[in-house]
């Protein structure tokens, strides 16, 4: 069959056919992978389940994102970030104050020194975002040989890209971008900033934080002068048993992004006027909706939220942080709107 967004890539089946197929199967394996619990949910079986099936799809993956090797991962952006630097064999690395923690677990491993390229705090509150001259400087100071760059933050703000890969191939550092939270934004490049995995020799996309997958799925992009390493270091650290649920889920949302991507028109509709109504932070993902609540509002905010049946994804002492995905419908977006204006005002 003709797999969904990619008619020069041609598949015999699917992930999610295949496990559809098997599905009513009696299975003398293990009791987690009978079916009882998920019929779909099956183990790796010589000679059953299509080897290349996933390979197919991680290939239409590639295609999405506009680079030569993508994996899937089924343990989330952390183990990506970690398989990243460890390919890279740095001993010293350049990131981010706000950076998640597997970038400190990764240079734990990696037995590497960690330099934070920082630009103090901002008014608002949040740490201001790093420059590129930031981590320019960092590098040649520290002598690192990596910097692994946030982009986007968990409060949506994206800063340029370009010129900071620009500025850390300039020091002589590689480039590892985390964008856990930036997985759309090569669905629709006229409204949303530049995608970060074909400017970087590793970038790690959370699918299940902004596209339609479960819980602990994620992409790994990689450049040709880290695909070996970091797929050795990937079979090292994750797995001998993935997920094909999950495997299917990341399948799914890389066939319907083009689906997916029509709905974003509508969103930032939604969001625009939400914004004119209520003082947001001021970010570059209209998905991410941060409301700003004033100095020790953001914790009441969100309680008041919750008890009209409306959950935050985060808050902080100032902010209430929304996700807007193209799986929200309009009576939800409707419900959601109606509580900020009797939570807000």
């Amino acid at each position: 069959m003709q797999s969904g967004a990619f008619g020069d890539i041609i598949t015999k089946m699917t992930i999610n056919e295949f496990l559809a197929e098997y599905a009513p199967v009696w299975r003398g394996h293990t009791p987690g992978h009978k079916g009882k619990l998920d019929p779909r949910d099956i183990t790796e079986v010589p000679d059953v389940f299509p080897a290349d099936l996933i390979e197919q799809a991680e290939a239409r993956a590639a295609k999405l994102y506009g680079v030569r090797a993508l994996r899937f991962l089924v343990g989330g952006s952390s183990i990506g970030i970690k398989a990243a630097v460890l390919a890279t064999g740095a001993k010293s690395l350049v990131t981010d104050i706000y950076r998640h923690r597997a970038v400190d677990e990764a240079a734990f491993l990696a037995g590497a020194t960690v330099t934070y390229a920082d630009s103090g705090s901002g008014e608002d509150g949040l740490p201001v975002m790093t420059t590129p001259e930031d981590f320019e400087r960092a590098i040649r100071k520290s002598g690192a040989t990596v910097a692994v760059v946030q982009y986007p933050d968990y409060y949506g703000r994206a800063p340029d890209l370009k010129k900071t890969a620009e500025a850390v191939r300039s020091a002589g550092a590689m480039l590892i971008v985390d964008s856990a939270h930036g997985a759309h934004f090569a669905l629709r490049p006229d409204l949303f900033p530049l995608g970060a995995a074909g400017l970087a020799d590793a970038c790690n996309m959370s699918a299940h934080k902004t596209l339609g997958a479960m819980t602990q799925t994620a992409f790994l992009a990689l450049s040709p002068a880290l695909t070996e390493r970091a797929n050795v270091m990937l079979d090292a650290l994750g797995t001998t048993s993935p997920n094909y649920v999950l495997c299917a889920s990341l399948e799914s949302c890389v066939d319907g992004a083009a689906e997916c991507a029509r709905e974003y028109d509508r969103l930032k509709a939604f969001s625009d006027g939400l914004r004119k109504r209520h003082r947001c932070l001021k970010n570059d993902d209209f998905t991410r909706v941060v409301l700003d609540c004033g100095a020790h509002g953001g914790r009441r905010a969100a309680h008041e939220f919750y008890a009209r049946g409306i959950a935050a994804e985060k808050y902080d002492d100032r902010y209430v942080v929304f996700i807007l995905t193209p799986f929200d419908g309009d009576e939800e977006l409707a419900a959601f709107s109606d509580a900020a204006d009797e939570v807000l005002g």
